[in-house]
């Protein structure tokens, strides 16, 4: 029993020096700016493009600190605070006028150990029109949801009149930040549908999409055919459907793909992750995603090629592809979150968020290689250029 006891007093203590770094979203406060976001990413969009302010408490258990990823957004962007000690504390986010006619962003990085959170601030050119959210997604029950307007001008809110039977705005007398209730309507159809709402204004249109469920069983997937480079790496994949799905590997005896379990971005998205190809030769398998009691499957087909390649790592948000020989024929680039395209001259690619990303560049042609803008700590890897010229 004194062993029992020992053991779990051991547990509590690790767990309770684990690093932690919660936003407090009940704590909001501003005039000037909406939140929006979840526990990893929040979003300030500042609707003005005057000064403002919001205030957001952040809680955290050990010592912290705020970095910009751009040190030039603190000509305009500044923190109340960029670093301290463990405990609960209100974060001020400030913003001066923006006297140009382009939104402009800032990102800011909180961290706690190895825990990281982030904090993206946007702020509207002159007279800007500011709604959320753009898409919202209904069951086949229906429900109410809130489209929130901030602006300077008068504003109108457009429902085609091809919808209006199942769509209605319940209209209220709300001072600015209007924010207007939406009902739609059970869906009795057997399909899928959807209804573009258009808040109108001397400014611009702005849309929100909606998405309803129907009655029908569905299940789709967001793409059939998904390549993925030599030294492997992770895939999602975003399925539609009002079912239970399960996942099958073809053929049942696939060892270099692997589903990521752990991984939850949503509950309508798989995350896959591909092994690295060390058998020289190009692969196939297939996933499987059904449902057996109404018989729908539908079937995403992975092919993993082996080709010469090299890689090299980027924490820049905005990344210059490499510079190779002028005669190359089929190389791919590979910028590590998901997304590729064929080499060309002068490739520019800009990541959705700060981070560390790793480049694959894979095809028959790749001396001479050139790797622009050399960071601090970049890890360039030519193994496999030098693997494959020996096995020939």
């Amino acid at each position: 029993m004194k062993k029992l006891i020992i053991i779990l007093l051991a547990f509590f203590a690790v767990t309770a020096c684990r690093p932690e770094l919660n936003f407090l979203p009940d704590s909001f406060e501003s005039k000037d700016a909406i939140l929006a976001g979840d526990e990893d990413r929040v979003s300030l969009v500042f609707g003005s493009s005057k000064a403002g302010s919001a205030r957001l408490s952040i809680q955290t258990n050990k010592q912290w600190t705020a970095t910009f990823v751009n040190d030039r957004a603190r000509e305009w962007c500044s923190l109340s605070e960029e670093g301290g000690k463990k405990g609960t504390f209100t974060l001020t986010v400030s913003v001066k006028e923006n006297s140009t006619y382009d939104d402009r962003e800032a990102a800011i990085v909180l961290q706690c150990k190895e825990v990281q959170r982030t904090i993206v601030v946007t702020q509207k050119q002159k007279d800007a029109l500011l709604m959320s959210p753009s898409r919202v997604e209904l069951p086949q029950e229906g429900g109410n949801f809130i489209i929130e307007v901030k602006t300077n001008v008068g504003y109108t809110l457009s429902i085609p009149s091809e919808v209006s039977q199942w769509v209605h705005w319940a209209e209220t007398k709300a001072l600015i930040p209007y924010k207007m209730t939406i009902e739609v309507d059970p869906n009795t159809d057997l399909n899928p549908r959807q209804a573009v709402l258009t808040v109108k204004s001397t400014l611009g249109n702005e849309e929100v999409t909606i998405y309803q469920m129907g009655e029908d069983p569905a299940l789709v997937i967001s793409e059939r055919e998904v390549e993925v480079p030599t030294v492997g790496g992770e895939f999602d994949v975003r399925i539609t459907s009002n079912l239970d799905v399960e996942v099958e590997l073809l053929p049942a005896t696939c060892d270099w793909v692997e589903e990521v379990k752990t991984k939850t971005i949503s509950t309508n998205t798989y995350s896959f992750t591909a092994a690295a190809n060390d058998t020289e030769e190009p692969r196939k398998m297939s996933l499987v995603f059904k449902n057996a009691e109404y018989g729908l499957s539908d079937t995403l087909h992975v092919s993993q090629a082996f080709l010469p390649g090299f890689s090299y790592s980027t924490s820049k948000q905005e990344v210059k592809g490499p510079w190779l020989s002028e005669d190359v024929e089929e190389v791919t680039v590979f910028w590590g979150d998901g997304s590729f395209e064929p080499y060309a001259p002068n490739l520019v690619h800009r990541y959705a968020g700060p981070g560390s990303h790793t480049v694959q560049v894979e095809g028959n042609t790749l001396l001479p290689v050139r790797i622009p803008e050399l960071e601090d700590g970049m890890v360039i890897d030519f193994s496999r250029i030098k693997k494959k010229e020996e096995a020939q």
